[in-house]
Parts: C-alpha cells; structure tokens; sequence
C-alpha cells in the first residue's frame, strides 16, 4: 500500500495540506493556510516528505523562526520529523502536526508526548534530539564577561549617556537596533510620545527575535538619538527610568547608547558605535561582516506601504553606511517583509564620490580687480579666497563680511586696499542682483575691473560642509535651515549683463588637516 503524508492544522482551521513524496511544498502565510499574521513569511517553512522511510524534513525559511515545541528552528537547518510530530509555522503560533497514512510501524503514539528528531548531518546547528534546546556554541565568537549590576554612565559632557544592564557580555557580533519605531512604538499612535509612559513593543516577534540572537552569541545594543534631553525638553532621570523599563521589559541584557546633542555621537555620524567598539566591549574586536543595524529612519518615501508616511529621516541606514555595516528595517528584520519593492530616498550629496579639483588658475586676473564670489554658506568661498590669496603672492586680499559685520564696512575695506594697488576678493554670499550691484558699482567708481565667482557647491553639499565644520569644532558663525533656504529664494543666477567681465564657475576642492577629518568629511553627516 502507498503511504501518503499530510500536514495537519491543529485547529482544522483548513483542509490539511498534502505533502507528496520527495516533493518540497512550501507552507507560510496564504489562502492555503489561512495565516494573515504580517509576522509569517509568505515562504515560512520548506517540508519534503519521504512517504517509504516514514518522515518529513522540514527547514525554516523566513525571516522569523518556526518553532518545536516553543523552541526556535535555526534558520536553514534541516529537521527530520516523524509521524504525530507538531510543528509551529510561527514560533508558538500556527501549530500543524505530520501525519502518516498509514502510520510507519515505527511511529511512536500521539499522546505518548515524544517524537523523533533527527537532525541532517549537514545541519549547522546541532541539536541534541528530543531535548530541543537552543544551541549555545559560541567557540568561534569570542565574549567578555557578564556584567554583575545595572550601570549608567556620562560621556563628554553627557552628550552621550550609556545604559550597562546586568549581564551584558562584550561579543564580536554586534546586533544594534534604534529604539523609536524599532524596538518600541507610542500607545498613543501619535510620532512622538506625549509622556514616558506613551510606549509599547513595536512588533510581537520583537522580545523572541531578540533572545534568539542573544542565544546565537550577539551583543544586543541600542543606539538612539534623544535630541529632547539636549534641550531640556526632557529630563535625564526620567528618561533613565523609561530606558530601564523597556529593558525589563524585553527580559534581556541590553547595552544603550543614547545620544542627546548635534554632535558626533547623534546618527548618522557614527560616535556612538566608535564608543562602543573602542571603549565599551572589553578590547573585543567587531565582526563587521556578522554585525548589524535595524532602524525605522531609512528615507522610505510617503505610501511606502499602504497608508504609510515617509520615514522621518535616512539617518538609521546612512549610519549604517558609513560603517559600512548591513542594515534592516523593523518590518524586514521582524516581520520577514521584503524591501525589494520599497521606494527610498537618496542623499542629494554623496560626499564619498567627491574627487579633488585643481585650483582654478582663470581665478587671477591680470589686471587689478573686484573679484566678487557667490555661494551659499559653507559652499567653500573662504577657502577658494584664501588660495587665491596664497596663489597670488598676497595681490589679492578677502574682504569678508562674517568678519567685518555690515557690507559697508567691507566695501569701506575694499576701496582702502584698491587705492594700496591690491585686488580684491569679495567673500560673502551675494545671492541676488541688487548685492552684487554694490561691487560692480564700487568697480566702476574705482576703475578697476570686475568679475565673478559662482561656487558650484549644492544646497545639499554646503548643508554637509556646514556640518562638518560643527563636528571639527571650526569657529565659524553657525548657520541654520533658514539662512540656507533664505538664500536660495533670493538666489539669481549671476550673468555678465551685470556688470561684471566674466562669470567663472568655481568647484569646491576640500583639503584636510589629517586623515582622521577627511575620513569624517567623507561619511554622510546630514539625517535627510
């Protein structure tokens, strides 16, 4: 007689699902199954069944574990399961059981409450049979030790604050979440929380998954920025205690970085990971190739998904980027769902493919001049004026207004330095006509010819520059959104019809103190 095999739900909350012999059926969230749950994979588990030998392989395929008996399946593993064994498609959820008709003469009865499992000898994870415990073998991952108690501590004056939960263990792999939209999510529904106690876990599988890489060896961590505590819209006391909360409540050791300035420890910029990896896991080298990073901030744009609206910023994923770690979203990582379809932003300036430019020698007239430069803030003016100055032998000489305060100070300047002989550099923005009108007047009035400058720097690229000359600390006069969007309306393109000899377009050529700053010039330093 021909046996024939079936899986069947525990609840018969459809027909049971055959498995012909020696051919591979896929069993997930479909019609079939009749499983909707977003945290099942519509490919969740692989079964083939050897209907003469008497026993069915089945091997995780989803994002999210299948389960044995509340225990986890390794991802890829190969199971050999017997007749009456039941299997969870959903760790704890959807349990089917593997019925033989008719039942091999070896099968052990249903309510005797074993079952047999053998484990392909290619299985990488190697379980003992029966006993179903999660693997444990961390020879080739090296770990510090457990801590013994709770710890908080201040870094540059609390710029960034570290949460050590009791028995935390350094690791050479890292798996580090953001916190907000991630790993937590407001009751209220509203984006920000409206009090520390407006938060819930963001996604059921979140405390299992999470436990299960902490059985695999991983180093859980947070990394998140608290903007709120830097300006005092949020105490740091009452913060603690929320932190210590979710902690408690995912019931594993965790370690917590939390970031509450604009500076290199706030993302994308990546101080909070430099700490971690120089300082905070006991001289332990990172497996960037094991390691990871999930965050909600992946610039996925409106209705990325029905109804959603877009990420609030790229900062998770371009952080991500400069460490050149892989990166998840929540509902990747936690909800097996693919990105492969999701739409997302891109930065408008990709600092990395910025190559070096030779200085401009079109930039020295020969005759005595106003050379008058337009940009926006951050755009380069003030280097490009000083090489013009070096270049020059000091013929030329910058005029600047961040320095000398009001443009009539600044033309007073150039016409004293015009009847010394020296040409003059203009550096401010001078967006419009009527700010360059000043100079090709004051041209014309002193005799001398007049020309223009317009950087070819982005509102994007000089945004980037701007932040990098905050994170080395350059003393410069701070510039905000509105001074950079307020140049941009009144911003005209400069043309000869002006007034001015020629118009020479100038491309932003960066030079670094050390490798250390051009290393971080090079990172993605804006969140949008």
């Amino acid at each position: 007689m021909t046996r024939r095999c079936f899986l069947k739900c525990l609840l018969d909350s459809h027909a049971p699902i055959k498995l012909p012999h020696r051919e591979e059926v896929i069993v997930g969230r479909s019609k079939i199954t009749k499983i909707k749950d977003q945290s099942c994979s519509r490919q969740q588990i692989s079964c083939k069944a050897d209907c003469e030998a008497g026993f069915v392989e089945v091997k995780q395929l989803g994002i999210n574990p299948a389960g044995l008996d509340g225990f986890a399946l390794a991802k890829c593993g190969v199971y050999r399961l017997g007749h009456g064994s039941k299997i969870e498609v959903l760790l704890n959820h959807y349990v089917h059981v593997i019925e033989f008709d008719p039942p091999p003469d070896e099968a052990e009865p249903k309510h005797s409450g074993k079952r047999k499992l053998e484990e392909d000898e290619t299985t990488p994870m190697k379980r003992k049979a029966l006993k179903m415990e999660p693997e444990k073998d961390f020879k080739d991952t090296p770990l510090g030790k457990e801590t013994t108690e709770d710890l908080w501590e201040e870094i540059d004056n609390r710029e960034l604050y570290i949460f050590t939960s009791k028995g935390v263990r350094s690791s050479s792999k890292i798996a580090a979440f953001d916190m907000d939209g991630t790993l937590i999510k407001t009751k209220s529904g509203k984006v920000h929380p409206v009090d520390l106690n407006d938060w819930q876990i963001a996604f059921p599988p979140v405390p299992q998954k999470l436990k299960d890489l902490l059985s695999q060896g991983f180093k859980i961590v947070i990394l998140s920025n608290q903007a709120p505590i830097g300006n005092g819209r949020v105490k740091i006391e009452d913060f603690k205690k929320k932190i210590e909360s979710i902690v408690q409540k995912l019931d594993i050791p965790i370690q917590a970085y939390i970031a509450t300035g604009k500076g290199f420890y706030r993302k994308p910029t990546t101080g909070m990971w430099k700490i971690l990896s120089e300082q905070k896991n006991d001289s332990i080298d990172i497996n960037m190739d094991e390691s990871f990073y999930c965050g909600d901030a992946a610039g996925r744009v409106a209705n990325w998904a029905p109804g959603k609206k877009k990420d609030h910023s790229m900062a998770d994923k371009l952080m991500a980027e400069n460490l050149g770690l892989r990166f998840y979203t929540p509902e990747q990582f936690f909800l097996g769902h693919s990105i492969n379809n999701v739409q997302m932003s891109k930065p408008e300036f990709i600092p990395s493919e910025l190559t070096s430019e030779p200085f401009n020698e079109n930039l020295i007239g020969t005759n005595q001049e106003i050379l008058v430069l337009v940009g926006f803030p951050g755009s380069g003016k003030s280097f490009v004026a000083k090489q013009i100055e070096q270049n020059s032998g000091n013929k030329y000489v910058a005029v600047c207004r961040d320095v000398l305060g009001t443009w009539q100070k600044c033309a007073a300047k150039a016409t004293e330095l015009i009847q010394k002989g020296k040409s003059v550099i203009v550096d401010s923005t001078n967006p419009d006509v009527e700010s360059r009108a000043r100079w090709t007047s004051l041209a014309r009035e002193m005799k001398v010819e007049c020309r223009c400058a317009k950087m070819a720097t982005s509102k994007a690229h000089a945004r980037h520059n701007n932040k990098f000359r905050e994170l080395m600390k350059v003393k410069h006069v701070p510039v905000n959104d509105i001074v950079f969007n307020t140049y941009k309306n009144k911003y005209a393109d400069p043309t000869a019809s002006e007034g001015f000899k020629e118009v020479i377009e100038v491309k932003f050529n960066p030079s670094f103190e050390d490798k250390e700053a051009e290393a971080l010039y090079k990172m993605h330093l804006l969140e949008k």
